[in-house]
């Protein structure tokens, strides 16, 4: 298991279309891939690597390094499930980490957190113009991908600390409800 992600399309009311990354879904590896198959293999056309990239899951998506200003986008297919679509706000992250979401003429990226209770769902975490996808460095989606993981750790920090304030307080509350039955 490894950093799983959504890569697809976002509409202007927020429903989405999306197939699976079941391996190195991170902005690192994912955003410059979904640059060079826009701009490189798509011709600009965010329909056309939308296409594309709903075609099937993926085991891996990414860019490989040293073959050019950009590289070269390397897919690798995987088993398909079925297309997964719903309302970002509404829909659960389930477990996956990342979100990548052509909208407009925009690249959205969700990250899976955990709420103080119930199922991880999709935060907005950064959006970029399609025409400045190419002009990303490393450092910064690097920064990006730092900041998410930390946001993640401190939501669960949070989530765990909660619990145990809930627990404490029904532990209090029956500790209280035993002394007054006395």
């Amino acid at each position: 298991m490894g950093l799983r992600a959504l890569v697809g399309t976002e509409g202007a009311d927020g429903t989405y279309v999306a197939r699976h990354v079941q391996h190195d879904g991170c902005p690192t590896m994912v955003v410059p891939a979904l640059s060079v198959l826009l701009h490189e293999l798509c011709g600009h056309s965010p329909e056309r690597a939308a296409a594309v990239l709903l075609q099937n899951d993926w085991s891996r998506l990414y860019a490989v390094p040293g073959t050019g200003s950009t590289g070269h986008v390397a897919g690798v297919p995987s088993e398909g499930y079925p297309v997964e679509t719903g309302r970002i706000v509404e829909a659960r992250a389930g477990d996956r980490e990342w979100a990548y979401l052509f909208g407009g003429h925009r690249l959205h990226v969700y990250l899976g957190v955990f709420p103080e209770r119930g199922p991880k769902r999709w935060e907005a975490w950064a959006c970029w113009s399609l025409h400045e996808l190419g002009d990303l460095s490393q450092l910064d989606l690097l920064e990006v991908q730092k900041a998410g993981y930390a946001a993640q750790w401190r939501a669960s920090d949070y989530r765990g600390y909660m619990e145990a304030v809930r627990e404490a307080a029904r532990d209090s509350t029956r500790i209280q409800l035993m002394q007054a039955g006395r």
